[in-house]
C-alpha cells in the first residue's frame, strides 16, 4: 500500500482548539482510504500563516524534511493554499518532488504530479489564485482598521495597562476601554513623580516598595514604567500603523498636556546617566583651600574626603561626620528661611498639539484624494511637521519644580521631610542650595575641631 503524509494548516485558530486542523486531517484521510493510501503520518500547522513570510510554519519544514528523506510516497493536502501561498514555498516542494517523486492529492482542488512541467503550471495557478487571494483579505483588513482607527474605536487585543476590558451585551465589535482603578491611580502617580523630577528607575522601585506589581504580579523595571506612561492610550489617543490617529472613544487617565510632558521627560536625553552613580552625599561639592576637589574614598576601611593622590594626610576629613555638619547647617538656616518656587515658562497645550496633528490628517487626506499634488503636500507638510515637533519638545518641559525643591519655600518642611527622602532626593537640595564646601587643614599634631575647618558658600 502506498503511504502517504497528511499535512493540515489554518491560518487563524483564535480559541487555540485545534478543531479546523482536526476537520482538515479527518478529510484527508477520508480520501485516502478511497485512494487506497495508507497515512504514516500527519504535520499540522494551527494558527499559523502561509502567506506572512515572517511565520515559521515548524511542521511545513518537517513535512520538506520527511519527505526529502523518502518517508512518504504520497502528499495529501485539504486545498493546495492550505500547503502554499507563496512561490517560494512551492518551489521547494518542486525541487524534492523531482528529486525523489511523489504524489499531491487534495480533497478540493485536484490531483498534483509536482515532477512534471503539467504539474506544476496547475500548482502554480492554484499558488497564485491564493496569493492574490491573501493580497485582497490583507488590502480588506488594512481599510478596516483604518476605519476603526478614524473612528478612535479601541483596538483588539490585550488592553494597556490602566484598563481593562468591556463588552456591553457580550459584543466584542462595541467593546471598548474600561478604567481599571488600581492600576490609573498607579500610573497617574507615576507620572506625578516624573515631573517631580523622579527617574524611572526611582519610580520602579517605589511601586516595589509599596507593594505595587505589574499586571502579571511581577516587579516593576525602569522600562516597564517608561512604557506604561509613554503609550498613546492613556491619554485617550488611538494608534493607527505607529502613528496617532487622533481621539480615542475611552476615558483617558491623563489628560493629552500632562501626557506630552511626562513623554518628552522621559525621552530627554539629559536624564540618561553618562558616569557611575555617586556613592557619597557632597560628592561634586567638596573643595579644598587650593580649589582641588575632594571625593569619596576609603581609608583605613573607613569613609573620608579626600584630594586626587598625592593626598595630604593634614587635608583628609571624615566622610559621615563632615556630612552631617553640613545637613545640619542647611536645615538650620531652611527652619526659618525660605526659597520661592522656580518660575517655570509658559508650555503648549495638548490642544496645540492635537490640532497641529489634524493639520497634518487633512493634508494626507487631501493628497489621498488628488487634490493637490505631491510637491504641493511636501511642501505644506514640512513647516506643519517642524511645528509639531518644536510643541512635543517643549510640551515636555515640565511646569512644576521637583517636590524637593519645592519643600524649600515652606519653612522647617526640609527638616521635616529628610529623613523619607532618599538619596538623590537629598542630592538635589544640596545641590540646589550650596555652592561649594571649603575644608581647611587640620593642625598638625593636635586635634582639630571639625567645625573650624569647614566653611560653606552657598548658592542662595
Amino acid at each position: 500500500m502506498t503511504r502517504a503524509i497528511v499535512y493540515a494548516r489554518i491560518s487563524k485558530d483564535d480559541k487555540k482548539d485545534q478543531l479546523g486542523v482536526g476537520r482538515q486531517e479527518a478529510d484527508c484521510r477520508e480520501l485516502a482510504e478511497r485512494r487506497g493510501l495508507e497515512v504514516v503520518t500527519v504535520f499540522a500547522d494551527d494558527d499559523r500563516s502561509a502567506w506572512d513570510r515572517t511565520v515559521v510554519r515548524d511542521s511545513f519544514e518537517a513535512l520538506l524534511g520527511a519527505l526529502k528523506t523518502g518517508e512518504a510516497d504520497a502528499l495529501i493536502v485539504y486545498h493546495m493554499d492550505r500547503l502554499a501561498r507563496r512561490h517560494g514555498d512551492l518551489e521547494r516542494l518542486e525541487e524534492i518532488c523531482e528529486a525523489v517523486g511523489f504524489m499531491t492529492y487534495t480533497v478540493e482542488s485536484g490531483d498534483f504530479d509536482l515532477a512534471t512541467a503539467a504539474g506544476q503550471q496547475q500548482a502554480e495557478n492554484a499558488v497564485s489564485a491564493a496569493k492574490g487571494e491573501s493580497k485582497r483579505i490583507s488590502e480588506r483588513t488594512k481599510r478596516k482598521h483604518k476605519e476603526l482607527a478614524s473612528m478612535g474605536k479601541a483596538p483588539g487585543g490585550r488592553s494597556p495597562y490602566g484598563y481593562r476590558w468591556e463588552f456591553p451585551d457580550r459584543s466584542r465589535e462595541k467593546g471598548n476601554y474600561l478604567l481599571n482603578d488600581t492600576e490609573a491611580h498607579a500610573l497617574r502617580t507615576m507620572a506625578r513623580r516624573i515631573l517631580e523630577g523622579a527617574s524611572t528607575l526611582a519610580v520602579s522601585r517605589e511601586l516595589d516598595a509599596a507593594g505595587i506589581t505589574t499586571r502579571e504580579g511581577r516587579p516593576w523595571h525602569h522600562s516597564t514604567v517608561r512604557a506604561v506612561l509613554t503609550n498613546p492610550a492613556v491619554a485617550g489617543l488611538r494608534v493607527h500603523r505607529r502613528e496617532i490617529a487622533g481621539p480615542g472613544t475611552w476615558e483617558p487617565i491623563l489628560d493629552r498636556t500632562l501626557w506630552e510632558q511626562v513623554r518628552a521627560t522621559v525621552a530627554d536625553p539629559a536624564r540618561k546617566r553618562t558616569r557611575p552613580a555617586r556613592k557619597h552625599l557632597l560628592s561634586g561639592l567638596v573643595v579644598n583651600t587650593l580649589g582641588e576637589t575632594m571625593n569619596g574614598s576609603t581609608v583605613a576601611d573607613k569613609p573620608f574626603y579626600v584630594t586626587r593622590s598625592p593626598a595630604e594626610r593634614s587635608t583628609q576629613i571624615p566622610a559621615l561626620g563632615l556630612e552631617e555638619f553640613v545637613v545640619e547647617a542647611m536645615l538650620q538656616v531652611f527652619d526659618k528661611t525660605t526659597l520661592p518656587t522656580p518660575e517655570q515658562p509658559d508650555n503648549p497645550s495638548g490642544n496645540d498639539i492635537t490640532g497641529l496633528e489634524a493639520e497634518l490628517a487633512e493634508l494626507a487626506a487631501l493628497r489621498g484624494s488628488g487634490e493637490i499634488s505631491l510637491p504641493e503636500w511636501m511642501a505644506a507638510r514640512k513647516p506643519l511637521t517642524e511645528r509639531l515637533q518644536a510643541a512635543r519638545k517643549a510640551a515636555g518641559t515640565p511646569k512644576r519644580a521637583p517636590r524637593e525643591v519645592k519643600l524649600l519655600s515652606v519653612p522647617g518642611a526640609v527638616r521635616q521631610a529628610w529623613p523619607t527622602l532618599d538619596f538623590a532626593q537629598r542630592r538635589e537640595i544640596l545641590s540646589t542650595v550650596l555652592d561649594r564646601i571649603t575644608i581647611g587643614p587640620a593642625t598638625k599634631g593636635r586635634w582639630t575641631d571639625l567645625a573650624s575647618r569647614v566653611d560653606i558658600t552657598w548658592k542662595v
